[in-house]
Parts: structure tokens; sequence; C-alpha cells
């Protein structure tokens, strides 16, 4: 085969991959464009949060750490169910503590869920289903189990994810956010995790487009070299 021939089938097949993606990649990008963030991320399920300024003293953050007796990564005082509660991370768990008294706080139950989503979610939505979730599902991926999986009345399904450990909402879910990620999937082609913007396949759509363009310089060279006289 001449290497003209050759290199056209390369300019032809590269262009192939790349024209797919880039029609991928415009498709995805322009309807993520058009859908409002706030609502992507569920904020409009909840309340406007207020967080109060609550302080802890230097003897009883020590304490704290005492109490634990691991390395502590991080302290955080919040208002919690109406006491002051300070929620401790050490050797990737979470504990929490009310205040002053430092008494260990166990893991939340349903009734306990069912308060703090009362005071966090908007009247117009409502409690249909919970589920204690061992695994967590991968739409609440990057979460940690045990998750509370509550189902919300309303438009697009919602669902919250509530941690038994310390209460927190650490997801809310709507068929819009499940849209949004099946386009953002498209978009950095990771189509396993959704999250790894370093994909091989990624690696191979950039390959495919240095490809096509040393291939399409190549060929502008055959095209614009003088051509014998027969």
């Amino acid at each position: 085969m001449r290497p003209q021939l050759l290199i056209r089938k390369i300019h032809r097949w590269a262009g192939l991959i790349l024209g797919i993606q880039i029609m991928l990649w415009f498709f995805s990008g322009f309807m993520m464009s058009l859908m409002p963030i706030d609502e992507v991320r569920g904020d409009h399920l909840l309340k406007a949060s207020t967080t109060p300024s609550i302080a802890l003293s230097q003897p009883g953050l020590t304490a704290l750490a005492q109490r634990i007796n691991q390395p502590v990564t991080a302290i955080k005082i919040k208002s919690w169910l109406g006491r002051s509660v300070a929620e401790v991370e050490a050797a990737d768990q979470i504990h929490m503590f009310s205040l002053p008294e430092l008494t260990a706080l166990t893991p939340i139950n349903q009734s306990q869920l069912e308060r703090i989503l009362a005071e966090q979610l908007k009247p117009e939505y409502r409690i249909e289903a919970v589920h204690l979730l061992d695994h967590v599902p991968n739409e609440a991926r990057g979460r940690k189990a045990p998750l509370y999986q509550v189902q919300i009345s309303g438009d697009e399904s919602p669902v919250i994810y509530v941690s038994q450990q310390n209460g927190e909402i650490v997801a809310k879910r709507t068929d819009r956010w499940r849209l949004f990620d099946f386009l953002w999937m498209l978009h950095i082609m990771d189509y396993d995790e959704r999250e790894d913007f370093n994909h091989p396949l990624l690696y191979l759509t950039a390959l495919a487009a240095l490809l096509f363009s040393l291939s399409g310089v190549v060929l502008i060279f055959y095209t614009m070299r003088p051509r014998k006289n027969l």
C-alpha cells in the first residue's frame, strides 16, 4: 500500500473516532449548561441553612482528643437536634459528643432522622420511605455506609442520603441530577466511576486527535507537492 493511501486511512479512521466524541462533548456540554446547578444539586429540596457560631475552649478540645484515644483528623462543633455537639473524625470514623458534658452519642435512629429532615426539608416535601443501607449505591458514590436512603415526595423522584453516624445530609438526588450525571459520564468518558478525568478512553481520543492532525498535515504536503508530468 502506498504511503499516501495509508495516511488517508489513518486520517479517515482517526477523524471518525474523534468526530463521534466531539459530538458527544458538544451535546453533553450544551445540555449540562441548560440545567440550573442549584436544582441539579437538589438544593431546592431544603430550607436555607443557618449555622450558629459555636466555640469550644482548648481544654475542651484536649478532652475530646483524649476520649477518642486515636489520632484525630478533624473536629467540628455544630448545632444538632437543638443541642450543641462535637463531631470528631478519627481513624476514618466519625464520633459524636454532646456539649459541654462530652457524652458519646450513638448513631442516629429513624426517629432522630425524621426530626432532622423535618427541620431541613421544605414544607411541600414529605418522607415517603426510609431504608438503612449497609452499602453505598452508585448515585451516592464517594460517601460512607451505613446510610439512610430517604425517598421524598415530589417531582423527579427525589432521594436524600443521610449518614447514620452523624445525621448529616450527604447527598440529594433527583432525576435531573441523574440526567446530569449521565451527561457528565459522556463528557469525561469515564463510564465506570464517572469521576476520573485521567481515563484511558480520554487518552485514546487525544491520540486520535494527534493522528488526525498529523495525518492531515502530511496529506496537505502530498496535495501541494508538484505532480510530475507524464
